[in-house]
């Protein structure tokens, strides 16, 4: 593996495992992908049947975007084929595609018209960065399925998925995964607040936009956050980076 490649397959796998101790895969479903360094047609993905907690970076599969599998043993789930290769073949800023059913996000998915709400600070970085699919076609079992949600998400950073889950992308695993972990926190802490039978309390839109413009600075808070996540696998899970 080129230095490039290695370091992708260690920086997925990395969020794989994290994301198996936080409880975010459902069964062995789901799927984390990342367009390999240098490239626009490849890109990096979980094979089918693995637990996230088990995912090494060798056992990691890079594929074209055909499905053709061009390294490593195993197999694409076809959901997965479907819905990430539309999304980084038509947005290439995109590198990295985040799906998980993780409980608090999926949950939001699941309460009719609900919006992630300007409300919590962490979550302001999400402000008119969210797109909302309402029509539940099923999983993406078919390319046309996956254009349709690929032309939905657009240029935003999270697909909301009604009656499915959330789907994340960012320029980096770092940045996809950051979003990712505070989407989540900021899901359940709104369904908390929610619980409570009162009147959210939204911030005012010029605020909200200050803080989505900050992107710079999310980004770089990213990458700090990987490289915390890495250092304690490297302690207690080595195994990962192999």
């Amino acid at each position: 593996m080129s230095d490039p490649l290695r370091q992708a397959r260690i920086d997925l796998a990395a969020t794989l495992r994290w994301s198996a101790r936080i409880h975010y895969q459902q069964g062995v479903c789901n799927h984390f992908s990342l367009l390999a360094p240098h490239h626009d047609e490849r890109f990096l993905v979980n094979p089918e049947g693995l637990f996230w907690s088990e995912v090494t970076a060798s056992s990691l599969l890079l594929c074209d975007l055909d499905g053709t599998i061009l390294e490593g043993d195993g197999t694409v789930e076809s959901s997965a084929f479907h819905l990430h290769a539309p999304i980084h073949r038509v947005n290439k800023r995109a590198r990295a595609v985040l799906h998980t059913h993780s409980p608090y996000a999926t949950a939001l998915c699941l309460i009719e018209g609900a919006r992630v709400e300007p409300v919590f600070l962490s979550g302001l970085q999400f402000y008119g960065k969210i797109a909302y699919d309402e029509e539940c076609h099923g999983a993406a079992f078919s390319a046309s399925e996956g254009a349709r949600e690929a032309d939905i998400l657009g240029d935003n950073n999270v697909l909301m998925m009604r009656n499915h889950g959330p789907l994340v992308v960012g320029p980096t695993v770092a940045a996809a995964f950051d979003r990712l972990y505070y989407l989540e926190q900021t899901c359940e802490r709104q369904i908390i607040a929610m619980s409570a039978n009162r009147p959210l309390a939204q911030v005012k839109p010029a605020v909200a936009q200050e803080l989505a413009d900050m992107v710079p600075v999310f980004d770089a808070y990213a990458d700090k956050h990987l490289t915390a996540i890495k250092r304690v696998l490297d302690r207690e899970e080595p195994e990962y980076a192999e």
